[in-house]
């Protein structure tokens, strides 16, 4: 015999409040939307201070260099310079990637004023069913958002690595000697398959959704890490580059229907 006070299990014979068990899985994806979001905005600080640091470094020791009798000219080539403007883009995005975040969430007070004024005409139930698409909003903006930074972080750590990697071929070509012209040729032999494998990093991190059974009726689940797709990131960019007033990709589609 259960002791009083205490509740029931279920045992499946209970029906289930399925706006509670919505609100509660919303409330989590939007706490963990806001987790993955102060999770890259640390990553960008991170990166931006260890950039700073390092143009720091590399200047002192250029100016250093510059008052002694060792030749630093053959070291200022176009690697070197390619490096170093790589790492200075590289620098700048992790600024914007910490400035792109814009979560969207929560009452304000007149949200507050107007669902205490129609706290009377309104059930309790059209309040939480209203209250459920405001989550469903904030989902996906927090969802477009988190897809613009990823591009922006990811884009970021990419640069500072391949900035590196010129800068150290570089320091090999200074020492070798090159002539210009030899210098391009190697530039383009360098620079081809490092477009290509960057690019292939950028992606590998992005699968489609898996395999669905068509038996199976399963909801398709929000992206926490990535937000969305490149496609749908890119997209996002877009639109906050154009501004406020920039149509939609599904907009500029049916005008053009």
């Amino acid at each position: 015999m259960a002791e009083e006070g205490s509740e029931a299990p279920n045992d499946g014979t209970e029906p289930v409040d399925a706006l509670a068990l919505t609100r509660e899985e919303t409330r989590r994806t939007f706490e963990q939307q806001v987790q993955r979001l102060q999770e890259i905005d640390a990553k960008a600080i991170e990166i931006l201070k260890a950039n700073l640091l390092l143009i720091g470094i590399l200047v002192t020791a250029g100016s250093i260099l510059v008052q002694t009798e060792f030749d630093v000219a053959a070291f200022y080539n176009v690697f070197t310079g390619f490096g170093a403007l790589l790492l200075f883009v590289s620098t700048a995005i992790a600024g914007v990637t910490y400035n792109a975040s814009n979560l969207r969430g929560g009452l304000d007070t007149n949200d507050i004023e107007r669902a205490l004024e129609r706290h009377d005409a309104d059930s309790d139930e059209e309040f939480e069913a209203r209250l459920l698409r405001s989550y469903g909003r904030w989902i996906e903006h927090n969802a477009r958002v988190t897809a613009v930074n990823d591009i922006l972080v990811t884009l970021t750590v990419l640069l500072v690595v391949d900035a590196l990697a010129y800068v150290v071929v570089g320091a090999a070509v200074g020492t070798a000697g090159l002539s210009f012209p030899s210098q391009l040729v190697v530039f383009v032999v360098v620079t081809v398959p490092t477009v290509l494998v960057t690019r292939r990093v950028y992606h590998m991190d992005h699968l489609g959704y898996p395999a669905e059974d068509v038996e199976v009726d399963t909801f398709s689940g929000v992206r926490l890490s990535k937000g969305a797709t490149r496609d749908e990131g890119f997209e996002a960019l877009r639109r906050m580059l154009a501004g406020p007033g920039a149509p939609s990709e599904s907009a500029r589609e049916d005008a053009d229907e």
